[in-house]
């Protein structure tokens, strides 16, 4: 890769927009409690942030902010439960909660997320069809945007792939809504077909996500912040995958 003062401009200038992160998911369960290795690692292997649920985290938000801080890294979002995501994101550093709200309580909450410095994003999800409020293609994810002002957008584009739904077309299409992503590959054949067990979700780059494209859209709607790169699937070599990950991303100029 070119070294930082040899890109493009308009390149130097998108990587400079963007914070890239790498999911605690990703790490092997057995480290569950080993949270000052996943962070070691998490650094090392060049990611800048990450994200979890707060029980998987294991230790207060001040505890983990601290811990983060003296590696140069960042909490870059807290999921779960709407109240729980907030407090604890505020508290860890985060500015981004990932929950669902409930459509009559929407306006408490973002007002509730606002005075704590957050931001409540929905992520789209396969296998949640019928229930209330469910989100899993581009036309959910604008619908319940639509329903619910004030809250924002975190694509998933490995699940928009499974349900066929274009992450591209998903990203311009949500514009400044979308505040957040996860950028997450799958297996070609599965393009569409809504299963998502076992081998779906391949490593970054080598499978059907338009890569360069999901980027590209990005640098159009002049996103500014996290992208949360998230495999998935526990894989045994996921040191070396979250390392080609981030290679992934740089041979793009990122």
């Amino acid at each position: 890769m070119l070294a930082a003062g040899l890109l493009p401009g308009r390149l130097r200038g998108a990587a400079s927009r963007f914070r890239f992160g790498h999911h605690f998911y990703n790490w092997d369960r057995a480290w569950d409690s080993e949270l000052d290795l996943r962070l070691e690692l998490t650094k090392e292997t060049g990611w800048e942030g990450f994200e979890a649920k707060p029980a998987e985290f294991g230790v207060p938000a001040e505890e983990l902010r601290e811990k983060a801080a003296r590696l140069g890294l960042s909490c870059a979002a807290v999921g779960g439960s709407l109240k729980e995501a907030i407090d604890y994101g505020a508290a860890a550093g985060a500015r981004i909660a990932r929950a669902a709200v409930p459509r009559a309580e929407c306006a408490r909450w973002v007002e509730y997320a606002k005075e704590r410095g957050m931001i409540i994003v929905i992520h789209n999800h396969i296998g949640r069809s019928g229930r209330p409020g469910a989100v899993e293609t581009r036309e959910d994810l604008l619908r319940y945007l639509e329903e619910r002002p004030g809250i924002y957008a975190c694509p998933d584009t490995g699940h928009l792939l499974l349900c066929g739904s274009d992450p591209v077309r998903t990203i311009r299409d949500l514009g400044e809504k979308c505040r957040y992503i996860h950028l997450k590959d799958i297996d070609p054949a599965r393009v569409g077909t809504r299963i998502r067990g076992g081998d779906a979700f391949w490593e970054l780059g080598t499978g059907a996500l338009d890569l360069a494209g999901v980027m590209k859209a990005l640098e159009e709607i002049g996103y500014r912040g996290w992208v949360m790169v998230e495999r998935d699937r526990r894989v045994p070599d996921y040191v070396e995958s979250a390392r080609r990950m981030r290679v992934a991303l740089r041979k793009l100029g990122y």
